[in-house]
């Protein structure tokens, strides 16, 4: 059963430039991501239809790990005792791109690993099997902007040949989209989305093509496939 995206253009060009607005006023509080969060709740909601599921943001969207005891994520769906899905919403402006990039390659890579394992341990509540492990996803917005989107000025090297999938001078918005596919690819995440928007109001986002698997309609798709599946199958 595949469950589509109740969303327009209109709708997520609004989020994401909510979203820029809200981080223009500080990241402190955690909460410049809300407009974006409120989309995927809306149609998680949605593709749930009367299973009671509750969601979860901010502190409350706590849960234990095995490398670490708890770790924060920005939407977390509870089935009573079970966990549903977790997502990660980030954004990065080109402010201190270059000293946060690879910080957010690694917290990526180290929450997907620490949940999957989590759940082997029966960390995250009553298990379904392997059919019904809680769905991970991962979306990020980057700013557009020429740091973002030029070549790097450095070259990259390494003491051994470095993958030719990032080139020579990779640009940070090549950086971020590769790290979506991969996280894709190998399965760390079931839903990846990556987004480039410049912060102007009323500029329409970008996305990768929808063949990468990246997009939004991708990410949403991916969810609410799993949600009917999850619903359908509910004990």
């Amino acid at each position: 059963m595949s469950t589509q995206p109740n969303w327009d253009n209109d709708a997520l060009n609004r989020a994401v430039h909510a979203m820029w607005a809200a981080r223009s006023r500080g990241t402190q509080s955690g909460k410049h991501m809300a407009s974006v969060e409120d989309l995927v709740i809306k149609f998680a909601k949605q593709a749930c239809k009367n299973t009671p599921i509750t969601f979860l943001r901010g502190e409350a969207a706590t849960l234990p790990g095995v490398y670490r005891p708890r770790k924060n994520w920005d939407i977390v769906a509870l089935d009573g005792d079970r966990l549903v899905f977790a997502t990660e919403m980030k954004s990065q402006s080109v402010e201190k791109i270059s000293n946060n990039a690879n910080n957010r390659n690694e917290e990526a890579i180290g929450s997907a690993t620490d949940l999957r394992l989590a759940h082997k341990r029966g960390l995250l509540g009553r298990d379904r099997g392997d059919d019904h492990k809680p769905w991970i996803g991962y979306f990020f917005i980057l700013e557009e902007a020429p740091k973002s989107t030029r070549p790097a000025r450095q070259q990259v090297s390494a003491a051994l040949p470095t993958d030719p999938a990032y080139g020579t001078n990779p640009s940070y918005e090549e950086r971020y989209r590769l790290l979506c596919q991969r996280l894709l690819e190998n399965k760390l995440y079931d839903g990846a989305c990556f987004l480039l928007s410049n912060t102007d109001p009323g500029t329409l986002i970008k996305q990768p093509d929808p063949g990468t698997g990246i997009d939004f309609s991708g990410f949403m798709a991916s969810l609410g496939n799993y949600l009917a599946k999850y619903c359908a199958n509910r004990t």
